[in-house]
């Protein structure tokens, strides 16, 4: 999978870990001409993929996302909650 996008455009790519690469329709891969289009199309998409990535015409990853990321951001925000105690260790 190329993570290049076309000179002066942007790479969405959208992956889950359900083998996306055999669903009929493929994972999401799409080349935007804007990031600003390129995040709000990846944030669209956040709840149909476990990981969502923006990429820039040299191949340089620029914005992760996807289910993957929020369900991170829960369990560091529950690991806070408490200090001195994991609620996902109990």
């Amino acid at each position: 999978m190329q993570m290049q996008a076309p000179e002066g455009q942007y790479r969405v790519i959208g992956l889950d870990p359900v083998d996306t690469l055999t669903w009929p329709s493929g994972p999401l891969w799409k080349d935007c001409e804007t990031f600003a289009e390129a995040r709000d199309l990846a944030d669209s998409n956040e709840e149909s993929y476990a990981w969502v990535y923006v990429y820039d015409d040299a191949g340089k990853l620029l914005y992760e996302g996807g289910c993957h990321a929020q369900q991170l951001e829960r369990i560091q925000k529950l690991n806070q909650d408490v200090p001195g105690e994991s609620k996902t260790q109990r």
